[in-house]
């Protein structure tokens, strides 16, 4: 009895395991952001966060993050809106920004309480529930939103961290 739980547990461990390495080597690709459009597909590509560009475009950024990518800092420089497309999925989010602001306008989710979140704002972060961020359970999408000293202070603690 002892060798069959043995064997179990070994068993157990090596799937584990199998799976650990798997979710390594089959890591989402990050988003390419075209007119409008953020595609979440495995052709698209864009830089780390590490190497993106000076901080000093514009009094916001916008932060997403799609399951364990976290994307480039878009500038806040204008109104508009960004659909956020996920790939072969069909989840689409809609992505209302001002050059202060985001809410996400519309989404593909049955809940809709990343709609209802409302707008965050530079003025308002600070006292919203969730602080500076929306968050698309279903979808698994995070917006966050930065001042540009916040930012710079992000990239800045990341080029030291990087090798």
């Amino acid at each position: 009895m002892r060798n069959k739980n043995l064997w179990i547990i070994l068993t157990v461990l090596v799937l584990i395991a199998a799976v650990f390495a798997a979710a390594l080597l089959m890591k989402p690709t990050p988003a390419a952001i075209t007119g409008g459009q953020i595609d979440a597909a495995p052709t698209a590509t864009t830089t780390d966060l590490a190497t993106a560009a000076p901080v000093t475009e514009a009094q916001a950024y916008l932060l997403v993050t799609v399951g364990s990518v976290t994307y480039q800092p878009l500038p806040l420089q204008g109104e508009g809106e960004f659909s956020l497309t996920q790939g072969e999925s069909g989840m689409v989010n809609t992505i209302h920004v001002t050059p202060t602001s985001v809410w996400m306008a519309e989404s593909t989710c049955d809940n809709q309480d990343c709609v209802d979140q409302g707008v965050v704002d530079l003025a308002t972060m600070d006292s919203r529930v969730l602080g500076n961020m929306i968050i698309c359970l279903p979808h698994q999408v995070t917006l966050e939103l930065y001042t540009a000293a916040e930012m710079e202070a992000i990239i800045a603690s990341l080029e030291e961290a990087a090798p």
